[in-house]
């Protein structure tokens, strides 16, 4: 989903409605701006199912490999 997807999604709520993460194992925790941030990821690493679909890239994208897709992404953490 891309940022302009996410704001067309958004814009179909009230300005008002609570937006939420889900909590570490249970429940709901609101969303602060200090948890949003831009970092790079890298594209599809899962290998395991309990893992996301992406990680976080940590290295020289001069010596990834050719098939290997780094990108920017906005990430909200839980509070």
């Amino acid at each position: 989903m891309t940022v302009k997807e996410l704001v067309e999604y958004l814009g179909k709520y009230p300005d008002d409605l609570r937006v939420v993460v889900n909590g570490y194992e249970d429940g709901f925790d609101d969303l602060s701006p200090e948890r949003i941030a831009v970092i790079k990821i890298q594209l599809d690493t899962q290998i395991h199912d309990w893992e996301g679909q992406h990680s976080g890239f940590h290295g020289s994208e001069t010596e990834t490999a050719d098939d290997v897709e780094i990108v920017g992404a906005l990430v909200l953490r839980r509070q």
